[in-house]
């Protein structure tokens, strides 16, 4: 006769189960705990691809383009010349950059649980400018969170090129 006993006893599954359900709780526990550096990766990204977009432009269509942090407005704002309208009137012209010498290009609110400086740049409205040659002021744009996570993206004053670090307070 043979053996019917090659199934899993009551017991056995019930342990399975418990180790199932305290392994998912703990991946809970460690998702929910880094969603704030997730949300603060991201919105590094998102300022660094801002950067690259106003250096991109300002080589492609040889105007200068400024990346401002409004910080008593908690937003940061991409600006470029207004382009001048050719008239054989000069009076026109300036007085059509009276009204406006720029245009906003982008306009993006800052977080509530997160800071934006531009270091060494103590203004209520630090900047970056970028130039049709491809060069820029320069800077370390300075993101950090309530947690003391701090993000720098560099921007090279030569080239323009846009680079993000880690770092902590």
């Amino acid at each position: 006769m043979r053996d019917c006993n090659k199934g899993f006893t009551l017991i056995e599954l019930i342990i399975v189960l418990i180790i199932i359900g305290l392994a998912s709780g703990l991946v809970g526990i460690v998702i929910s705990r880094n969603s704030g550096s997730f949300e603060m990766k991201r919105i590094t990204k998102d300022l660094s691809a801002v950067l690259r977009y106003a250096r991109n432009q300002a080589i492609t269509e040889k105007k200068t383009y400024c990346f401002v942090i409004d910080k008593k407005e908690r937003i940061y704002t991409v600006y470029t010349d207004r382009t001048k309208v050719e008239s054989a009137d000069e009076s026109t012209e300036s007085a059509d950059n009276s009204k406006g010498k720029y245009i906003q290009v982008i306009n993006k609110p800052i977080p509530e649980e997160m800071e934006m400086t531009v270091q060494g740049n103590d203004s209520d409205s630090p900047f970056i400018e970028f130039f049709p040659v491809g060069n820029s002021t320069g800077g370390v744009v300075e993101v950090s969170n309530r947690k003391g996570n701090v993000y720098y993206i560099t921007v090279n004053r030569i080239t323009g090129k846009v680079d993000i670090g880690r770092g902590d307070i």
